[in-house]
């Protein structure tokens, strides 16, 4: 006589508590269901959102950093109308792309060439870069600016912030000296020559220093 009890989906040998554990499961998905699929469908777009985002951070990166290759080319063909119209485009474009840094840093040389650069311009740059050794560059930069805008105490105040830890600490006294020169302090402009005299590893330096003593 054939046994006519409903079997279960699943074999006699299987563990209890598994099998337990299945059937908690699909009743809770079956009482469920609406909000299982309304979780389903948000992780779906939560993943396609985050894969588009992706591929545009990709996109952003690749043109971003196509642009920058062009300026460089730009600049050193001293085509600089085309160098102000890609940094423009850059600025319009990808404002908060990484390589934006390098279109801050060829607008203060596009400046430079021409005697515009400002203090306010490296300030822009400056933001987007976090290594202390190329800040302290950017600061003597700035320290020169106020020197030829005859603003000698700024001068002296962006300098106090590179010391012997910074590779430009030399060029920085440098200008330094030259600036107490310019405010008739000569015996702190002799004592800062003489610093840079004792300490620099490079001829020229020394030579500066030589003629200003």
């Amino acid at each position: 006589m054939e046994n006519n009890k409903k079997k279960l989906p699943l074999e006699q040998d299987v563990d209890i508590e598994f099998e337990y554990k299945v059937y908690m499961l699909y009743d809770f998905l079956k009482k469920n269901k609406k909000f299982v699929i309304g979780g389903t469908l948000l992780i779906i777009a939560l993943i396609g959102t985050f894969f588009y985002y992706k591929q545009q951070k990709n996109n952003m990166l690749n043109n971003s950093s196509l642009i920058s290759y062009q300026i460089q080319e730009a600049f050193n063909k001293k085509d600089f109308k085309k160098v102000k119209q890609l940094i423009s485009k850059m600025k319009k474009e990808y404002p908060d792309s990484p390589f934006m840094k390098v279109a801050l840093a060829y607008n203060i040389l596009l400046k430079k060439e021409t005697n515009k650069a400002t203090p306010n311009d490296i300030n822009k740059l400056q933001v987007r870069i976090n290594s202390h050794q190329l800040n302290a560059g950017l600061n003597e930069f700035k320290g020169y600016l106020y020197y030829k805008a005859n603003e000698y105490s700024k001068t002296l105040n962006i300098l106090k912030s590179i010391d012997q830890k910074y590779y430009n600490y030399v060029s920085a006294l440098t200008l330094k000296g030259f600036t107490f020169k310019r405010l008739n302090q000569d015996d702190k402009a002799l004592s800062i020559f003489n610093q840079v005299l004792e300490l620099s590893k490079y001829e020229y330096f020394k030579l500066v220093a030589k003629e200003n003593l």
